[in-house]
């Protein structure tokens, strides 16, 4: 009698079944990790393109600025050149109009003094430097003194000087003394009228 084993073939082509229906989801997951990791360098080469776009139009939008700031300061600058030559006149002007000023008022204050003679207000008006005015001619018989300001030291020695130049009126004359308070320098000076009553004479 043969016998034939009927359940092992079952079981045999069912297992080969279940064998190869788990081994296809296996395949099917390693396509699908496979393709992932090919995609993430493309994506990191997209991100590295978009910064790169960014950095670049970032570069291009500053260099447009910088360039629009040496327009601007190109022509600032020639303006600036040009309103120069006014500024230099205006400066020019209004020092020759203070100088004349101070000029006007020392000759203004001399006249009023009644008791000097003409020759003495004539040869102060030449000696005056133009930074240099009085505020007090005190005479007394021979001797003067006059008490004035000055914007500078130097002034006030340049006058002492053209003072002592003047042999044929003058004589004695002293150093001034001078002290600085804030931008302007306070002085005393002295001297003597040479004969004054003989050279009214002439």
């Amino acid at each position: 009698m043969i016998r034939i084993n009927l359940l092992g073939d079952v079981l045999a082509s069912a297992g080969g079944r279940k064998a190869a229906a788990s081994a296809e989801p296996a395949q099917v997951y390693g396509q699908a990790e496979g393709s992932a990791r090919s995609s993430l360098p493309i994506a990191g080469v997209a991100v590295g393109l978009m910064f790169a776009l960014l950095g670049v139009g970032y570069y291009l939008w500053l260099n447009q600025q910088v360039a629009r700031a040496e327009e601007t300061k190109v022509k600032l600058e020639a303006e600036r050149q040009e309103l120069e030559k006014y500024i230099r006149l205006e400066k020019t002007f209004r020092e020759q109009k203070e100088a004349l000023q101070k000029k006007r008022e020392v000759m203004m204050g001399l006249k009023n003094a009644q008791s000097l003679p003409l020759y003495f207000m004539q040869e102060m008006a030449n000696c005056i430097p133009d930074d240099v005015w009085f505020r007090e001619v005190e005479q007394k018989a021979n001797a003067i003194t006059i008490k004035g300001e000055s914007s500078s030291f130097e002034a006030i020695n340049l006058f002492r000087l053209k003072l002592a130049e003047q042999t044929k009126w003058f004589e004695g004359v002293n150093y001034p003394t001078a002290n600085r308070k804030g931008n302007i320098v306070e002085f005393t000076i002295s001297f003597n009228l040479k004969n004054p009553s003989a050279e009214v004479a002439r």
